[in-house]
This record gives structure tokens, sequence and C-alpha cells, in this order.
């Protein structure tokens, strides 16, 4: 009886040893399933990602070339707009060519005038101004379109890694 009971024994950890080894075996071929299945997502959303920084790019740059257009063909445009008669008239003070300064360079505080007038005149022509203020804007809104393609360009990345 007792060989028996080593027997039944015997069988019992030989089957679980067999069902152990299989499990493991189920384990390990599960896992490279996951990982290649993984594998695939990751390239797809790269490949996705390559793409949408493609468009974005590709997109900003047609933004900004329509820009620097659009700012050559209203440079041509100054003398039409801003006459030379008018630029006589005007008298283009130092105050207001340091107020725009300090505007431009982003400061609260306009520097003082090294010795001279507010009212004193610059030497700069309206004309001038006018073409310096239309580049101004083209840079603005070159920074205006790079930030609107950005802004778009992460909700699509973010929707790759989420399976939209």
């Amino acid at each position: 009886m007792v060989q028996a009971s080593f027997v039944a024994l015997g069988l019992v950890a030989g089957g679980y040893l067999v069902g152990r080894g299989d499990g493991i075996e189920a384990a390990k071929a599960a896992e490279v399933r996951r990982a290649a299945k993984a594998a695939k997502v990751v390239a797809k959303v790269e490949k996705g990602g390559v793409e949408i920084s493609a468009d974005v790019a590709g997109e900003l740059a047609a933004a900004q070339g329509r820009i620097a257009a659009l700012t050559a063909q209203l440079k041509e445009k100054v003398p039409a707009y801003v006459t030379a008669e008018a630029d006589r008239r005007c008298v283009v003070p130092d105050g207001y060519v340091r107020l725009r300064d300090a505007a431009g360079a982003g400061l609260s505080v306009v520097p003082p005038a090294a010795g001279g007038s507010v009212d004193a005149d610059t030497g700069l022509v309206l004309s001038d101004l006018a073409a310096n203020d239309l580049v101004n804007a083209a840079a603005f809104n070159a920074c205006v379109a790079e930030v609107k393609a950005w802004r778009g360009w992460y909700p699509r990345q973010a929707a790759l890694g989420l399976g939209r």
C-alpha cells in the first residue's frame, strides 16, 4: 500500500511538473505575443508622429511663406499710402522712438533720453516707420502661426498614443 502511495504521489508530482512546464511555456508565448503587439503599436505611433510633425512643419512653412509674400506686397505699397509729402510734414520725435523701442523690447519703463528732449526730431521719416511696422507685424504673425501650428500638433500626437 505504501508503494502504491508513492506511485500515486509520483504520478501527481509528475503531472504537476508537466502542467507547470506547460504553464510556463504558455506564459512565455503570451509574453512574446504581447511584446510583438506592443512593438507594432509603437511602430504605428512613431510613424504617425513623424507624419503629423511633417504635416505641421509643411503647413507652417506655407503659412510663413504667405506672410512673407503679403509683407513684401504691402511694403511695395508704402509710397502710395505714406507719400513723400507726408514724410516731409511729419516729425518723428525721439520720445516716440524710445517708447516704440521699449515696447518692442518688452520694457515697462521707457529709458530716459541722453540729455535730449522727447520732442527732438530723430530724422526718421514716416514711410520708413511704416515699412518697419510691416516687418514687425510679419514677425508677429509668423510667431502666431507657429504657436497655432504646434498647438494643433500636440492633440494630434496625443491621439496617436490613445489609439484614436
